[in-house]
């Protein structure tokens, strides 16, 4: 195509349309960017527009901040183990008010602001996944679970009627017949291995993974163990990167770490040639990704 035809808009969205449509996209979002208002009405502004475009996208979320303070508002000592939580009763209470009712109904709202069609749930669907609480020992974690096994078919059984679902980290333990606490980032993860899906993204309040004191653009399961050897990676964000290389390895085809409190950056990420944060992929999948990225930057000048 000659350099000064410009290519139609709607040529531009049948590129991205054949590129995702019908793909199921996991989106885990923390919970710095669910309690802020801005942001999380931007973010579903963001999915809308995946949605139209024929992408399914699920929605887990946490909310750790909001939760830590009405604990300590009803008088309740906060508990952690290695940065994990320990979850009393008392806590689950507080769990099933904060992010059960009160963010539940916000991105509800956030939803409707936003024309964005869907279901809002206020704990994982019961037959997606497996689950038990974790055992006592050494450390009695109280009301979290273990994801035993999670359940593809009805993820996907759902999403033939809706293209989103929203849902927080709330789960029911069918075996223990009580509802239960499970990180965020570990149920993305396991469904998103479940389903193999096309897109495991992670938005929180960093702008991905620094290496050098610079946020990489893309790295591959390959050199992660290195990275993490090294010391470049750890704590919190090594064992995020030991779930998304096992995601990897498992079928997933690219996971995305990005920050959430910027503006647009889940479609820029997702829509732009060189997106906002770090992709993961694994060394195979490189080379088809440089050549979209090729393309997208072909239909980006034409534009």
């Amino acid at each position: 195509m000659k350099k000064n035809k410009k290519i139609p808009k709607f040529f531009i969205n049948a590129f991205y349309e054949s590129k995702f449509k019908d793909s199921l996209f996991i989106v885990k979002a923390s919970g710095k960017v669910i309690e802020n208002d801005k942001a999380r009405e931007n973010l579903m502004e963001n999915i809308r527009e995946l949605t139209l475009h024929g992408i399914k996208v699920l929605l887990v979320y946490g909310a750790g901040k909001a939760i830590d303070e009405v604990a300590d508002a009803r008088g309740l000592e906060i508990k952690k183990h290695n940065g994990r939580r320990i979850t009393t009763k008392d806590d689950l209470s507080v769990m099933k008010d904060v992010i059960g009712g009160d963010l539940s109904l916000k991105i509800y709202e956030s939803m409707a602001k936003s024309d964005l069609e869907g279901l809002s749930f206020n704990a994982v669907p019961a037959d997606w996944m497996n689950v038990s609480l974790r055992t006592k020992k050494p450390v009695d974690f109280g009301y979290v679970g273990d994801i035993d096994t999670a359940h593809s078919r009805p993820v996907k059984r759902l999403f033939r009627t809706v293209d989103f679902i929203a849902c927080p980290c709330l789960v029911w333990a069918a075996k223990d017949k009580t509802l239960c606490n499970i990180n965020a980032d570990t149920i993305a993860t396991e469904i998103g291995i479940a389903t193999k899906a096309g897109k495991l993204i992670f938005l929180s309040d960093v702008d991905g993974v620094l290496i050098k004191e610079k946020t990489a653009f893309i790295l591959t399961a390959e050199e992660i163990p290195a990275l993490i050897k090294d010391g470049t990676i750890t704590g919190g964000m090594q064992v995020k990167m030991d779930n998304c290389v096992r995601a990897l390895k498992a079928g997933v085809k690219r996971i995305h770490l990005i920050n959430g409190l910027t503006k647009n950056a889940l479609r820029k990420e997702i829509f732009e040639s060189v997106g906002p944060g770090t992709m993961l992929i694994t060394e195979d999948e490189r080379e088809n990704y440089m050549n979209e990225v090729q393309a997208q930057k072909v239909l980006e000048a034409q534009k």
